[in-house]
C-alpha cells in the first residue's frame, strides 16, 4: 500500500541521500506537499525554501497551499518564516522566476499538474539547472490519466506516491473515480 507511513519513509530517506529532485504522486490532493513541507519542518531549521505554485493567490488558499495564518498573498520573491523554514515564492509565470532568487536548500512545485499540461520542461530546466536547489519536490495534485510522467523521468530520481486509502477510504474511492471518470 502507498500510505503515510511508507511516504513518509521514502521522503526521509530521500532528504538524507543524495538523490536530488523527487516525484511525488497519489491521491491525497491537498496533503502530499503538506506532509513533504512537516518533513522539512521536522528535520530543518532555517531552510530557504522555494515553492512554485500554479498561481500566486493559491498562497493564501489554506486548504491548497498550507500556509496557516498567510492571509495577504506575497510578492514573488517575498520570503516569509513558516515555522523553523523560510519560503519564498514564485508561479508557472516565467516573470516571476527572476524574482525569486537562485540558491534554496529545497523547492516544492505543487501542482505539477498545471505544469505538465503545458511548460514543463521550461519549468524543470529553470528549477533543475538555473535555480541552485538542494532537494526539489515535484508534487501532484490529481494524477490524471492524461499525465505521463515518464516523459519527465529523466529530470527526478525517486517517484513515491501517497495514497488516502488508509486514512480516508471513501476520499481515496472519489478521487479514484474521478481519475477515472467514473461520476
Amino acid at each position: 500500500m502507498n500510505g503515510k507511513e511508507q511516504a513518509i519513509e521514502q521522503i526521509t530517506e530521500f532528504l538524507k541521500g543524495d538523490e536530488e529532485v523527487m516525484l511525488l504522486t497519489g491521491t491525497h490532493q491537498y496533503k502530499k506537499h503538506k506532509l513533504v513541507m512537516a518533513l522539512l519542518n521536522k528535520y530543518y531549521k532555517n531552510a530557504k525554501i522555494l515553492f512554485r505554485v500554479n498561481g500566486m493567490d493559491n498562497i493564501t488558499n489554506e486548504d491548497f497551499a498550507g500556509f496557516a495564518g498567510v492571509k495577504k498573498t506575497p510578492k514573488s520573491g517575498e520570503w516569509i518564516k513558516v515555522s523553523n523554514n523560510y519560503y519564498t515564492f514564485d508561479s508557472l509565470n516565467r516573470t516571476t522566476w527572476r524574482r525569486s532568487g537562485n540558491k534554496f536548500d529545497f523547492a516544492i512545485l505543487y501542482p505539477i499538474d498545471s505544469a505538465m499540461r503545458s511548460n514543463i520542461d521550461d519549468v524543470l530546466v529553470d528549477l533543475t539547472k538555473y535555480k541552485g536547489i538542494g532537494k526539489l519536490f515535484l508534487v501532484s495534485w490529481t494524477d490524471n490519466k492524461s499525465y505521463d510522467y515518464s516523459t519527465i523521468s529523466k529530470y527526478y530520481d525517486r517517484h513515491v506516491i501517497y495514497d488516502a486509502e488508509e486514512e480516508e477510504p471513501a476520499y481515496h474511492k472519489r478521487v479514484i473515480d474521478m481519475i477515472n471518470n467514473k461520476f
